[in-house]
Parts: C-alpha cells; structure tokens; sequence
C-alpha cells in the first residue's frame, strides 16, 4: 500500500491539502451601468475560467441616484414611468450580460438588490473570495470623493478587491505578478489574501521603492512566498524624480506585470484624500489591475 509523503502515519499533509484548496472560487462582480462594466465583466470571467469558480454578478440599485418628484406637502417619490425605465435598463443589462455569460462555459447567478453599490457589495463579499470593482471615473475623482466606491469597500471588507482600469482589455490570472512592498501589515493581508493568485503567476516580482519600511523586509516576504511554493524574486525600484506609484507602474511595465498586489490605505483614507499617497494615485491612474487590501 502507498501512503502520501509528508505527514504521520502516510496522511496526506493537512496543510498540502489547504494550499491545493486554496483558490477564487467565488466571485462578487460589481454590476452597473458605467464606463468600466465591459472591462471589469471580462476581468470576472477570465479568473472565474482559470479557477473554476462560480461568478455572483450584484446588480445595486441606488434610488438616491435619481431624480424624485416633489409634492405641496413635502413628500418625495420617483415617477412610475421613471421607475418603469430604471428597471426597463436593468433588465436589458442583465439580459446582455447573461447572453455573453451563457458563451463562456462558467457557472453564474445574478442578484438585484436595492441600496448602494458600497453597502451592497460589502455585504455580499463575506462569502467572496474576491470582489471585481472598476477604477473610477474622473467626474468622480474629484476632492472630497476621491474614488468613492473603490475606498469605500476596501476598507470595509475582509476580502481582496481586484480593481480594472478603464478600458482595460482580458485579465492574465496566469501572467507575471508584483508586490508593492513595504512591510506594513496591509501590504501582508494583501499578499496573504492573493497567495492562490500569486501561485499561478508565471513570475513574482517583490518591488520596493521606499526607504521607509515598517516591518518585514523583501528577503523575508522571499521566503514566506517560498514555504508556499511561490518562488519570487526582489527588486528595488529606483523613484528618482517619480513618485511611488508612478516608479510602481513603471516596474510593472519592466517585468510585463498582468496585475500589482497592493496593501491599500496604509495612513487613513481622508489623510490620502487631502493630501494625497500611494493608493489613491494607484487607484485613480494605474493602467494595470491591481489586487487591493486593507
């Protein structure tokens, strides 16, 4: 009789098992109308197909986001015929959608709830492994709302968000990868986070620009990726005259990044929207998906 290698009494390794199990099998897309819905739909349905997994597409509708119409005695209600058009539109996305889902070979449901995108999506990451949110657009880039949806949920949430630029093409889950490394602890949960990603990656960078580190240096990180089987190699990226998330993108460019894991808001999230950092930069302009965590 053979037994499995590695564990007491021919058992197969408890912890072996975990790390083959470990992998996006749920998937929380973000659905709406907008600039970014094409881009981030065929990012879902690339990591869905190469995991195996099963895409949840969340359709929130925000009735704050419409006009209402006034009575003399100070009440407020949306018009039939407006309301009859919002649900007209959502049913026309949801019809396309499943029409292209239907083609791909995946296994999907739909949920419409009622409410904000933010608090929609937050609720029903509890059971994702990752949630696909798209980068902003500018109108809404603008102090004191920067990136509203994207900070909002990942503060807000346990689980890593992938965010896709507009107008970006497929999503290479296979691809070459970076970390963006500073030793805090939101650059560790993000790579924690991302291990089944990372693992799959044909290359894994270890990218550092700043002199200020909080924690475990690059060597260390090496090594914990490396009791996981990930092998990963260290770089330093010199900023010069860039800033962080610039020297960030061109690093990508260097090595042909498919996606940047990220530790996001590692100062608050409203001293980032005065005076500005790493992640929101990241968020508002990189042309490369990122893999975010708080």
């Amino acid at each position: 009789m053979q037994h499995a290698i590695g564990a007491p009494g021919g058992l197969p390794d408890p912890a072996r098992l975990q790390e083959r199990n470990e992998t996006m099998k749920t998937v929380l897309l973000h659905v709406n109308r907008d600039a970014g819905q094409d881009s981030r739909l065929a990012a879902a349905i690339d990591l869905v197909r190469d995991h195996k997994g099963f895409l949840i597409c969340l359709q929130a509708t925000s009735w704050n986001s419409y006009v209402f119409i006034g009575d003399p005695y100070g009440a407020s209600y949306i018009s039939p015929e407006a309301l009859q058009s919002v649900r007209d539109a959502e049913n026309e996305d949801r019809q396309l959608i499943e029409s292209r889902l239907a083609q791909e070979g995946i296994e999907w449901e739909w949920r419409r709830v009622e409410g904000s995108a933010g608090q929609a999506l937050a609720a029903h990451a509890t059971l994702a492994d990752l949630v696909v949110i798209s980068q902003p657009e500018q109108k809404d880039a603008v102090l004191p709302r920067a990136a509203p949806l994207v900070a909002d949920l990942v503060v807000h949430i346990q689980s890593p968000s992938l965010v896709v630029p507009l107008g970006g093409k497929r999503f290479a889950p296979r691809g070459n990868a970076i970390i963006a490394w500073n030793g805090s602890a939101e650059a560790g949960h993000a790579v924690r986070l991302s291990r089944s990603l990372l693992r799959d990656a044909a290359e894994v960078h270890i990218v550092t620009v700043s002199e200020d580190k909080e924690g475990s240096s690059p060597d260390e990180l090496a090594q914990y990726l490396a009791r996981h089987g990930i092998e990963a190699q260290t770089r330093r990226q010199p900023a010069e005259d860039a800033s962080i998330s610039e020297a960030l993108v061109a690093a990508a460019n260097d090595v042909g990044a498919a996606y940047i894991v990220l530790g996001a808001y590692g100062h608050s999230r409203i001293r980032e929207t005065i005076l500005g950092g790493v992640t929101r930069e990241m968020i508002l302009h990189s042309p490369i998906p990122m893999i975010l965590a708080h």
